[in-house]
């Protein structure tokens, strides 16, 4: 769990820094052009607001990823999705085998040949 954990804190403190830099540029180019200051309040605002938003949503990943019941669901899922990734492969296998053994033997997709 410690390296999930250091996972998701890097991943927060990427989108952190990400927002660091929208925040830089944002303000230089504020500053270069003259934004009214209540527009810019509401820019700042809204970005802020979006930093909060991202900041929640990965806790929320992370705590989720430490909880033991999350981890059981995971592997449930993925062993659902592998066992659907593996019974379309099979069909689909199977389906090109027997298009494939038909056309040699001069059977089409329909049946055999017409004498």
């Amino acid at each position: 769990m410690a390296e999930s954990r250091q996972a998701w804190d890097d991943v927060g403190e990427r989108f952190a820094a990400l927002g660091r830099r929208v925040k830089q540029h944002y303000e230089e180019q504020g500053g270069r052009e003259g934004a009214a200051p209540a527009d810019r309040r509401e820019v700042e605002e809204a970005l802020r607001k979006l930093a909060d938003s991202l900041d929640q949503a990965f806790t929320a990943v992370g705590n989720a990823v430490r909880d033991p019941a999350f981890g059981d669901e995971t592997r449930r899922a993925a062993d659902s999705l592998g066992e659907a990734l593996s019974t379309t492969f099979a069909e689909v296998s199977d389906d090109l085998r027997d298009r494939f053994k038909g056309k040699g033997k001069g059977k089409g997709p329909g049946g055999p040949a017409p004498a």
